[in-house]
C-alpha cells in the first residue's frame, strides 16, 4: 500500500501519502465520518430550487433544441450488470465493463456476460461510492493486451470502525489481460492520484490523462477544500503521465518548485466523464457541481478551471460558494453548464456514418437527469441540446460509439444493461 494513516484532527482525518517513485511523504486530508442525518443523494442535487446563475455568453446553458434530429431504435444487447461504471470496446467488438464494486466483465458478440475477470488487486476498496472507476484498453491492445485501471485503496494502518468519509485513495494502474481473457496479470500501480475517485483516458500521443476528485456531499463545504487550487495536491486535478508511470518532460508544472510534476490542469471538483475530441485531440470532461453547476469543459495544458473560486453551483445547504462568483481573470469558463443538476456521467463523441445528423455531436450520459443528452457543437461552443431515451426512465452511466457506427448506452445500478441505438427501420 502507498499510504499511512497518521493523527486525527477534530475537523478531518489526515493521511500521509508516499507518492510514486519514492516521493516525499505528505499529508492528504479526508473529511470526518458522516454525521447522522439524511443521506446525500448518490448523484444529483439535494434540492433543486430555481437557482439560475447568469451565463457568460448566450448558449452557455439552456441551449435551444436542435433543428435536426434522428429517429432510432433502441435494442438491449446485454443485461444483468451490477453497478457498472465504465465500458469500452475491445478490438474484436466485444465490450469490456468495469463494475464499481470491483468486477470486470466482458460482453460477448451475442450479449452474453463473461464470468468476472480474476486478478484485480486485493487491496481495491469498494464502498460508499468508491471502488473501480476505469477499465480502459490501450490503443494497441491487440498487440500488447494492456489495460489501464483507476480504483481506490485504503491507506495502510486504516482502522475500519473509524474510517473517515470517502477513505479510499485513488490510484492509476496498468495490467495485462491474459490470452484467455480470464485474468489480469502484471498489475502495476503507476500513480498515486490522491483523490476520492477519478477517470483515465489515453491521449493521441500515448500519454495517460488521469482525473482526481475532492471529497464532496452534504455536510462538506467547498470552502474547506482548496486543494483544486494547490499545486502540491493532486486532488481536483487532471494529471498526465506516460504509460509506464513516468512524467512527461513537457508537463506544464514539471520543474516548478513545490508543484507536482504530473499535474496537467487544475481547478476541478468531480470529473465523471472523459473523451478525446476526434478532430482536435483535446480532452473534454463532464463534471458534477454541488447543487447545480454541472459542467462540460475543454481541458487545456496548464489552465485553471476555477473551482472552488468560481463556479455555477451552490453548496448542498443552498448557501453561495465564494459569493456566487462565476468568473475571474486567469480562470477558464465551462463550455456548457446545467442548473438544476443533471449529474453528467460518461461522455462520448459521435463520428459514425449511421447517424449523419449526429456527426460531431457530444453525447452525455446523465444520472439525475435520466436521459442521454445530445449537444450539437460549433467548434467548442454548444448551439443546441436534445434529451433522448427519457422513456427508459433510467439513470444512464455511460455512452460510447461502437466500431460498427452504432451508439451504445449503459444504464446504472442493479440489473444494468447496455442498449444499442441504430437508425429506425
Amino acid at each position: 500500500m502507498i499510504r499511512t494513516v497518521v493523527g486525527l484532527a477534530a475537523a478531518c482525518v489526515m493521511m500521509n501519502a508516499t507518492r510514486v517513485a519514492a516521493q516525499p511523504v505528505r499529508a492528504v486530508p479526508r473529511p470526518p465520518a458522516q454525521a447522522p442525518g439524511p443521506p446525500r443523494p448518490e448523484d444529483g442535487s439535494a434540492a433543486p430550487d430555481g437557482y439560475a446563475p447568469i451565463p457568460q455568453w448566450l448558449g452557455q446553458t439552456r441551449a435551444p433544441r436542435p433543428a435536426k434530429s434522428a429517429a432510432f431504435d433502441a435494442e438491449t444487447i446485454a443485461e444483468g450488470l451490477n453497478g457498472a461504471f465504465c465500458f469500452d470496446f475491445l478490438p474484436d467488438g466485444r465490450i469490456i465493463v468495469g463494475e464499481r464494486g470491483g468486477r470486470i466483465r466482458i460482453v460477448g458478440a451475442k450479449g452474453a456476460l463473461s464470468e468476472q475477470v480474476e486478478g484485480l488487486p486485493a487491496d481495491l476498496f469498494a464502498r460508499g461510492g468508491q471502488g473501480l472507476f476505469e477499465v480502459r484498453p490501450d490503443r494497441a491492445f491487440a498487440a500488447n493486451r494492456t489495460i489501464y485501471l483507476t480504483y481506490t485503496v485504503l491507506p495502510d494502518g486504516s482502522n475500519p470502525p473509524s474510517l473517515p468519509r470517502s477513505p479510499g485513495v485513488l490510484v492509476a494502474a496498468r495490467a495485462k489481460l491474459s490470452s484467455d481473457d480470464r485474468r489480469l496479470e502484471e498489475v502495476k500501480v503507476l500513480l498515486d492520484a490522491e483523490g476520492t475517485g477519478g477517470r483515465l483516458i489515453q491521449a493521441r500521443d500515448g500519454t495517460l490523462l488521469v482525473t482526481a476528485t475532492i471529497p464532496a456531499g452534504i455536510g462538506i463545504n467547498s470552502v474547506d477544500w482548496p486543494q483544486p487550487q494547490q499545486l502540491d495536491s493532486n486532488m481536483g486535478k487532471v494529471m498526465r503521465i506516460n504509460a509506464d508511470g513516468s512524467i512527461p518532460k513537457d508537463n506544464p508544472f514539471a520543474g516548478r518548485a513545490g508543484a507536482h510534476p504530473e499535474i496537467y490542469a487544475l481547478g476541478f471538483r468531480d470529473i465523471q466523464g472523459v473523451a478525446i475530441h476526434p478532430r482536435t485531440g483535446a480532452l473534454w470532461t463532464s463534471e458534477h457541481g454541488p447543487r447545480g453547476g454541472d459542467e462540460i469543459n475543454v481541458v487545456e495544458k496548464g489552465k485553471n478551471y476555477g473551482f472552488p473560486v468560481i463556479g455555477y453551483g451552490r453548496e448542498y445547504s443552498g448557501k453561495p460558494i465564494n459569493g456566487d462568483k462565476t468568473a475571474q481573470d486567469g480562470m477558464e469558463q465551462p463550455v456548457y453548464f446545467w442548473t438544476p443538476d443533471i449529474a453528467p456521467a460518461g461522455i462520448g463523441f459521435y463520428t459514425g456514418k449511421l447517424f449523419p445528423a449526429w456527426e460531431g455531436n457530444l453525447f452525455v450520459a446523465t444520472l439525475a437527469g435520466k436521459a442521454l443528452v445530445r449537444l450539437v457543437l460549433d467548434g467548442a461552443r454548444v448551439i443546441a441540446e436534445e434529451r433522448l431515451l427519457t422513456d427508459l426512465n433510467s439513470r444512464i452511466r455511460g455512452v460510447s460509439e461502437g466500431p460498427d457506427g452504432a451508439l451504445y448506452v449503459m444504464t446504472d445500478g442493479q440489473m444494468g444493461k447496455i442498449v444499442k441505438l441504430t437508425p429506425r427501420k
